[in-house]
């Protein structure tokens, strides 16, 4: 009798949901073309001009081509990413207005951005090439991407335009920065002098950057984290001193499990030049704490070798680097081994040639460059170098890799999960993920709307959390079975999913 109760019960309750949805999140699939993802999402309001859906994800379809209507700004919250499935990222590319020229950049977001599975180019319809791929427009706000491609642009990926910004890329690939025209340009994120409060990069490949992936105008970093990536081509911008990684006074670094092949490879002519450098910090009352441990940098020897008398091959790391990394005894972790990628770029022989006698610009190997594969053979040392025996560099070259569980991390989203068991009975677990300090709360309702039991109400740090819900209410009562709702509010972020108590 117990049993048919509860398949009854189950009946019903099934029966609810697939009618009933509540607080589903919204999603708006956006046609490809010109100007669409624009017209898409600017008009995406109600009749008083308010955002519809402020958690709406728009979908872009793969195989296709989005070309944009000058530069896109949104002054709120956008999330971007590619329609489930197979098929290429949805390729995203500047349009020139009407009588105008090609935008300075492709995206400039004044509020939170986040994109998933998508290409993004300053690359215009015509040819021509904007200066940057993403400007960061306003203070304190969060980029997210993640399995993204970003290509092609005069002078910088990102410009970090704002004070306190986040910046968070996991399985990303950048590409194809800079000109030899102008090599003082060419880099990943430029600051401009303003103070950065997260960095966060994993799983990502850099290659063909005439100048460097951070460059350090003056600001702070609070947090700068790169852990398991590839770096390929950078240049270093020679004699005027610009190193691939200039974390500036940054007050806590994590810097593990990267392979870097011919990174400042232009040299210079000063006798200075460090792959990874570092200053300290500005901030009163703080304690810089750098870990750098299991990387492993080298230079092609015909490079080397082809450098006028003048001009002498940089280092790996500075002489701060070197002091953090000698205290925490990890020199013998970090290593210098030649490895040879499946399908690469050309050594910059010529280009760095052309640089030195002031030839000509001679551009770096762009030849089928999104068919690049950076794997190299499992018989390297570098194949086992990194935490726990795992690969160096970018872990999505080696299919079937697991990666490294035992990293402390932080999120790079925030995210409520599903709770598990469900249905339950008498207790469940609920996960969820912020990425960054906020106010929490979670709060268990009924299909009513009225509060159950609050679970969480507290500030708390960027990390993932659980917490488990024995069915009780506020007065300790357990509740009846049925559907329930627990919502999460974490800074602007809320999410709600349903869960069945079944006795």
């Amino acid at each position: 009798m117990k049993v048919t109760k509860n398949f009854l019960l189950l009946a019903v309750l099934f029966l609810v949901l697939s009618f009933v949805q509540i607080n589903a999140q919204r999603e708006v699939n956006i046609t490809p073309g010109f100007g669409t993802i624009g017209t898409t999402i600017l008009g995406d309001t109600t009749a008083t001009g308010e955002r519809v859906d402020i958690n709406t994800v728009y979908i872009l379809e793969r195989d296709a081509l989005y070309i944009l209507d000058g530069e896109f700004s949104p002054t709120f919250v956008v999330t971007m990413v590619a329609a489930e499935g197979t098929g290429e990222r949805p390729r995203i590319i500047l349009g020139v207005p009407s009588g105008g020229s090609t935008p300075d950049q492709a995206i400039r977001p004044r509020a939170d951005f986040t994109a998933r599975g998508l290409y993004i180019s300053a690359l215009d319809e015509f040819g021509g090439i904007g200066t940057r791929i993403i400007r960061h427009e306003e203070n304190g706000i969060k980029i997210v991407l993640d399995d993204c491609h970003l290509d092609i642009a005069g002078q910088a990926a990102f410009r970090v335009n704002t004070d306190d910004t986040k910046t968070f890329m996991t399985n990303c690939i950048i590409s194809n920065i800079g000109s030899m025209t102008s090599p003082d340009n060419g880099r990943c994120f430029d600051d401009r002098g303003n103070n950065i409060d997260s960095i966060y990069v994993e799983n990502c490949t850099f290659y063909n950057f005439t100048s460097q992936i951070i460059r350090d105008g003056g600001g702070d970093i609070n947090y700068v984290y790169f852990n398991n990536n590839t770096f390929i081509n950078i240049a270093g911008a020679g004699s005027t001193g610009q190193n691939m990684l200039e974390f500036g006074s940054a007050n806590e670094v994590v810097y593990t499990n990267n392979i870097a092949k011919d990174c400042n490879f232009l040299g210079a002519d000063d006798g200075e030049g460090a792959l990874v450098t570092l200053l300290a910090p500005t901030d009163e009352g703080v304690t810089q704490t750098v870990v750098v441990k299991n990387n492993n940098a080298f230079w092609t020897p015909e490079l080397i070798a082809s450098y006028p008398d003048s001009v002498t091959a940089t280092v790996a790391f500075d002489s701060l680097i070197t002091f953090y990394i000698d205290a925490n005894g990890d020199a013998a972790s970090n290593i210098s081994e030649t490895v040879a990628f499946t399908d690469g770029p050309d050594v910059p022989l010529a280009t760095t040639a052309a640089f030195w006698v002031g030839a000509d610009a001679v551009e770096m190997d762009k030849e089928g460059h999104e068919n690049f594969n950076f794997a190299y053979p499992t018989t390297a040392v570098s194949y086992t170098a990194g935490t726990n025996g795992h690969p160096l560099g970018d872990l999505n070259w080696f299919p079937g890799v697991t990666v490294v569980e035992d990293v402390e991390t932080l999120p790079v989203a925030y995210e409520l999960f599903n709770n598990y068991p469900n249905p339950f009975n008498p207790s469940t677990t609920i996960k969820y993920s912020i990425p960054e300090q906020a106010n929490v709360r979670l709060t268990i309702y009924n299909t009513l709307g009225q509060e159950i039991a609050t679970l969480i109400n507290t500030a708390q740090n960027a990390g993932s959390y659980s917490v488990t819900w024995n069915g009780e209410n506020k007065a300790g009562v357990k509740v009846s079975s049925g559907i329930y709702l627990y919502k999460l509010d974490a800074g602007n972020f809320v999410s709600t999913k349903k869960m069945i108590i079944l006795k």
